[in-house]
C-alpha cells in the first residue's frame, strides 16, 4: 500500500485528489453497465364517460290547412267598422331540441292610428291566450311534446273614427324560438317572420 501511495503520490496527486478520482472511476463503471434510462417526470389523468351531443334548434310557420311554408298572413283590404278577419297559423318544430318561442308585433310602414286601432286575439284549443291592440302584442308560450301548435288568429278594426278611411298597416309577426333568454343573442335560437298588410275602406 505504501508503494502504490508513494507511485501515485509520485504521479503530483494528493490523497483527496486520489477519493474523488476513485467515485468517479466508480461512477463511470457504474454508468458504463446501466441500460437506458429516462428521467423526465410526468403525470396523467384519464376522464372517463365523456358523452358530446350535437343538436338544433329549429322551427318553421306554416298554413293550417295545406302545410304549405307561410311567409304572408294577412292581405286583407278595405276594412270597416266592426270588419274582422281570420287566419289559420301553424308553428311546427323541425329541429332536435325542445324550446319556448315568443310572438310579437312590429309595424313597418303605414298609418299609425290605424295600426293602433286594430284588434287581436291569438286562440289555441278554443283558448283566448291573448287579446288586445295589435302592436301590443308580446306572447311567450311553449312547443308541445307533438312538436306542433296551431293558432286560430283573428283581427278585427272596432273603431269608426272617420280619420281611420283608407288607410293602411303594414305589419310582421316575429316569432322567436329560444332556450333560456328570449332577448339574448347568444346561444341556441331562431327567428322567422310573418308579413300582413292590411288597409282600411271607406265608410
Amino acid at each position: 500500500m505504501k508503494n502504490n501511495n508513494h507511485i501515485i503520490n509520485r504521479c503530483g496527486l494528493s490523497t483527496r485528489s486520489q477519493v474523488v478520482f476513485s467515485i468517479l472511476l466508480i461512477l463511470g463503471l457504474f454508468l458504463l453497465n446501466t441500460g437506458h434510462t429516462d428521467a423526465d417526470i410526468f403525470a396523467e389523468r384519464t376522464v372517463r364517460n365523456n358523452i358530446f351531443t350535437a343538436t338544433t334548434l329549429d322551427f318553421s310557420q306554416r298554413h293550417s290547412a295545406n302545410n304549405n311554408q307561410l311567409n304572408l298572413l294577412f292581405n286583407t283590404q278595405g276594412y270597416l267598422p266592426d270588419g274582422f278577419d281570420l287566419r289559420g297559423l301553424r308553428i311546427k318544430k323541425e329541429g332536435k331540441m325542445d324550446f319556448r318561442y315568443r310572438i310579437k308585433t312590429i309595424i313597418k310602414n303605414g298609418d299609425l292610428d290605424f295600426c293602433n286601432s286594430l284588434s287581436l286575439q291569438l286562440i289555441q284549443n278554443w283558448q283566448a291566450k291573448y287579446q288586445g291592440r295589435l302592436v301590443d302584442l308580446n306572447l311567450d308560450t311553449t312547443i308541445p311534446a307533438s312538436g306542433l301548435e296551431n293558432w286560430i288568429i283573428y283581427l278585427n278594426l272596432d273603431k269608426s273614427d272617420t280619420k281611420l278611411k283608407n288607410k293602411t298597416c303594414e305589419f310582421d309577426f316575429i316569432f322567436k324560438a329560444y332556450r333560456t333568454n328570449p332577448d339574448a343573442k347568444t346561444g341556441f335560437w331562431a327567428e322567422k317572420v310573418v308579413n300582413n298588410n292590411v288597409s282600411s275602406g271607406t265608410w
